[in-house]
């Protein structure tokens, strides 16, 4: 899994370097990444954790974490998606769920596999 905790490293390194730049450009570079600085720097944060495994040999519980907060910040985006369209349903005006989508959803699926080996360490454990 250190492959795994590598890719996941640069991947959400790279996209909150391109939120982060996007948001202090003004505008969004990429379609589907918003500018959001904020959210960046959190996706920096993630990365951060990924890259102390890597930095030292034991990176099995870095790479639980940040596959936990990867994944929590993902379906945190997608309840601000699911409220964001209950809004518009109620007010009675137009929505289209690809204006509130952000890319952090699609890393969820990417941190199942740091949560299910989270799972199995955790049934090995004594209590």
């Amino acid at each position: 899994m250190k492959w795994y905790s590598t890719i996941l490293f640069l991947i959400t390194l790279s996209l909150g370097l391109i939120e982060i730049a996007s948001g202090l450009k003004g505008e969004s570079m990429v379609q589907i990444i918003p500018s959001d600085v904020f959210g960046g720097l959190i996706l920096i944060t993630i990365s951060a954790v990924f890259l102390r495994g890597l930095a030292i040999g034991d990176y099995e519980p870095f790479f639980y974490f940040g596959s936990t907060m990867l994944a929590i910040f993902g379906i945190l985006h997608f309840l601000v998606l699911l409220a964001n369209g209950l809004d518009a349903v109620i007010v009675g005006e137009n929505w289209n769920p690809i204006d509130d989508f952000r890319v952090e959803i699609l890393l969820v699926p990417l941190a199942i596999p740091g949560l299910t080996s989270l799972i199995k360490a955790k049934k090995i454990l004594p209590p």
